[in-house]
């Protein structure tokens, strides 16, 4: 039987791969004007897409299936990035499903409609990807990393203006008539153009951050079973960090959810944060910790014996930090 961790680690490989074959299908021309020699085939552009689809579903449906807790982010209450996620999941359905010829010709009796429709799509599904990404934190993290993939991003966007041939665009000296979406050229650059600035606005730290908050937020919180006992190499402080001050009188979710000005960003998003943050880039002497694989491990009723364990650690810290 398959563990969850090598089912979530399979599931997020999958999405990694579905997320490089969108950004390769906008890059790729398949129908170059300039007629190049090693054009991209129609039928390999539309077999990609299919790719990518199923890469993208069996993601999802691995998450779902091996955590039943992943539920919980498609549901309303979901943060932000999820809802990128899922509209990105609805635009690759939009590009891939309709784009057979049987149907492309009903819905679009003119070439030119249906080429400015899904270029303008390709948009949204880079800068929704983007969103999905960079917000989840897994794998693009670090402000390089998260700068090379934003630069990437832009320089697919920019590849999808294609051009005409080298007779067409004399006789059409002008930037928009050099471009081969003739009469949407103005709309397809401004959405383009609209795109790179959304992507240049993920390049601030707190973006990430606050695309983790949801946008309804729960009525009660998820369980949350913390082992303490599995945490005895980290400084106390690192979590209860109102210790330090003694202003600590009440548990993390209740202040965070206090709505007190000085606390930005809601509990969700900063213990998300907090623990992915310490779990993916540990501190030199912390060893054998990897990134959290599902929700499982930490949404989950703790057992008997950490309980007890959780007791004895809360009152070994209220005891090493109370006023003497």
């Amino acid at each position: 039987m398959v563990s969850l961790t090598t089912a979530w680690e399979i599931a997020q490989a999958v999405g990694l791969c579905a997320v490089a074959s969108c950004l390769v299908l906008c890059v790729l021309a398949v129908r170059p004007r300039a007629g190049a020699a090693g054009a991209f085939p129609m039928r390999a552009h539309e077999f990609l897409g299919w790719l990518a689809l199923g890469a993208a579903v069996l993601h999802v449906g691995l998450l779902l299936g091996a955590d039943h807790r992943v539920v919980e982010h498609v549901k309303l209450t979901a943060p932000r990035y999820e809802y990128a996620g899922i509209l990105a999941l609805l635009t690759l359905l939009f590009l891939t499903v309709p784009a057979g010829a049987a149907v492309r010709w009903r819905l679009w009796p003119r070439h030119r409609n249906f080429q400015a429709a899904h270029v303008g799509a390709a948009c949204l599904l880079v800068v929704t990807l983007a969103v999905h990404v960079l917000a989840t934190g897994r794998y693009i993290h670090g402000r390089a990393r998260v700068v090379a993939y934003i630069l990437l991003s832009c320089i697919v966007l920019l590849a999808l203006l294609r051009g005409r041939t080298r007779r067409q665009s004399a006789q059409r000296s002008r930037l928009l008539g050099g471009l081969v979406f003739g009469r949407h050229s103005r709309l397809v650059l401004a959405i383009i153009v609209v795109s790179l600035v959304a992507l240049l606005a993920m390049l601030p730290g707190g973006t990430a951050l606050a695309l983790r908050e949801p946008f309804l937020r729960r009525s009660e919180p998820l369980v949350l079973g913390f082992p303490h006992d599995k945490h005895r190499s980290v400084n106390c402080i690192q979590c209860h960090h109102n210790f330090a001050d003694r202003s600590g009188t009440d548990s993390c979710v209740s202040c965070h959810r206090s709505g007190r000005h000085a606390i930005r960003v809601g509990a969700e998003a900063r213990f998300h944060d907090f623990c992915l943050g310490c779990h993916r880039d540990p501190p030199s002497y912390l060893t054998g910790h990897g990134p959290p694989a599902g929700c499982e491990p930490c949404h989950a009723p703790l057992s008997a014996d950490s309980m007890l364990n959780a007791e004895i650690a809360t009152v070994h810290t209220n005891g090493a930090l109370a006023p003497h």
